[in-house]
């Protein structure tokens, strides 16, 4: 089957058209695919809207030029929830990303089309972006690995942005081998150290947010495994729990009410119904609440922090149930929104460096395990991480 006719069946890519500027590099024989956030110069960039489904950039994003210089092959603009503003990928002018195990059941978002062009090896790397778990949410539900940098470590210069304090580059593969190859090739020079890794032999994880969710049962049985290889120690970050959805929501909301204000206002019937109702909403933030939700951002960071004096990393369920049918979550997005990144969006608050990774499945759909840690401590996440595939892999 050719990659336009898979496409035509699952709903991977936006717009295919491959560009690509060297053989050779760093990156030569790996094909991408781009969240149609992220601008690519000469090649359209809609981000799933009507608003902009004719916008051709003139000039490439920061991440795309640097995987081009590097030798990559970029095979299109991958399929993600309007403005990245959603956890389904259902709202898109290409139509619902489809899960690969199940195509009536859906990818997770925004970033869902670029785990969706990995999990059918239609690429080797998916580029995207997580504001609150649009990398990790998708990666679980699709069955591959999703990795959230540290926010701020790689230039999110050319990305639409949903919101500048939160948003942050990511990206999906089937391996860690392939994935590290491209973050050292990527990341910025002055901020390669953080790759590096200072993980014990025997790593202590923190056990939080496992409750009596559908995932969480379904991984008892992977806590239990791990426990013959790690030291895990139940945690509780009660300020997190209480106060972080909302701090993130708040402080999200607002800023992407900001960039959208003009369309949202003169055009809101352009806009998919879900997407409009937050950015609408966004709009009645308070300048006073703002500012209130940044400073017990501060707060819910230093208790976050003091977490890791006592364990290593933090280990949860990426989302607490696998992939939803599409035909149960069209019309009924902010709910299924508010259900998928309930566990993602409290790492996203603290900029922290966190990976999904598939972990177990409930129904043969897969469900991941998130790793998360210290911000600019990648390397650490990413080493622990890996020894835990390969134990769960065994």
């Amino acid at each position: 089957m050719t990659l336009e006719e898979l496409n035509t069946i699952y709903n991977a890519f936006i717009t295919i058209k491959q560009i690509q500027y060297k053989e050779k590099g760093d990156l030569e024989g790996l094909k991408f695919g781009i969240k149609d956030i992220i601008m690519t110069k000469g090649v359209k960039t809609t981000a799933g809207s009507k608003i902009l489904k004719d916008y051709i950039p003139t000039e490439n994003a920061w991440i795309v030029d640097r995987i081009l210089e590097k030798g990559g092959t970029i095979i299109g603009k991958t399929n993600t929830h309007e403005f990245a503003i959603g956890a389904t990928n259902t709202s898109s002018i290409a139509g619902p990303a489809r899960n690969p195990i199940d195509k009536e059941r859906i990818t997770g978002g925004s970033s869902g089309g670029s785990a969706l062009a990995v999990a059918l090896d239609m690429v080797d790397v998916g580029i995207g972006t997580d504001t609150g778990g649009s990398i990790r949410i998708p990666a679980s539900l699709c069955g591959v690995i999703g990795f959230k940098p540290t926010t701020g470590i790689f230039p999110m210069d050319g990305i639409i942005p949903f919101s500048w304090t939160l948003d942050s580059l990511g990206f999906i593969t089937k391996d860690f081998e392939t994935l590290k190859k491209v973050l050292y090739a990527t990341i910025p020079i002055e901020n390669k150290k953080v790759l590096l890794s200072t993980a014990k032999t025997k790593p202590k994880l923190g056990v939080f947010l496992f409750s009596d969710d559908p995932a969480s049962k379904s991984l008892k049985s992977v806590l239990n495994k791990l426990s013959s290889y790690f030291d895990l120690v139940q945690i509780n970050l009660n300020f997190m729990l209480a106060f972080g959805s909302n701090v993130r929501s708040t402080i999200a909301v607002a800023e992407g009410a900001s960039y959208h204000r003009d369309w949202i206002e003169s055009t809101p019937g352009m806009y998919f119904p879900d997407v409009k109702d937050i950015l609408l909403s966004g709009l009645k933030i308070r300048a006073i609440d703002y500012l209130d939700a940044l400073r017990a951002r501060r707060v819910i960071f230093e208790e976050y922090i003091k977490a890791f004096k006592d364990i290593d990393v933090i280990i949860s369920p990426t989302t607490k149930i696998p992939a939803p049918k599409i035909s149960d979550v069209v019309g009924k997005e902010k709910e299924f929104r508010n259900l998928l990144i309930a566990n993602t969006e409290l790492f996203s608050l603290v900029n922290a460096p966190s990976i999904s990774i598939p972990a177990t499945k409930i129904d043969n759909l897969p469900i991941g395990l998130m790793i998360s840690g210290i911000p600019f401590e990648d390397g650490k996440i990413l080493d622990i991480a890996e020894k835990i595939f390969q134990i769960l892999s065994n």
